[in-house]
């Protein structure tokens, strides 16, 4: 059988998994206060994505 990325990662915590949906909801929350769109979110986590798929294709796996 062949080794994935996901094979190789620790798994995250259980503490970790609920700071980032925290996060994730502060920030959309925010966003949704500051008078943005659906579509504007829509593209800032678009973008957010881009930015993590660069990263990794670029060999920084942090």
């Amino acid at each position: 059988m062949q080794e994935t990325t996901s094979d190789r990662r620790p798994s995250t915590p259980p503490e970790a998994d609920r700071s980032l949906r925290i996060l994730a909801k502060s920030v959309y929350r925010e966003l949704k206060a500051n008078g943005h769109s659906r579509s504007d979110i829509v593209g800032f986590t678009s973008t957010l994505l881009e930015l993590v798929t660069t990263d990794l294709k670029d060999g920084n796996e942090d």
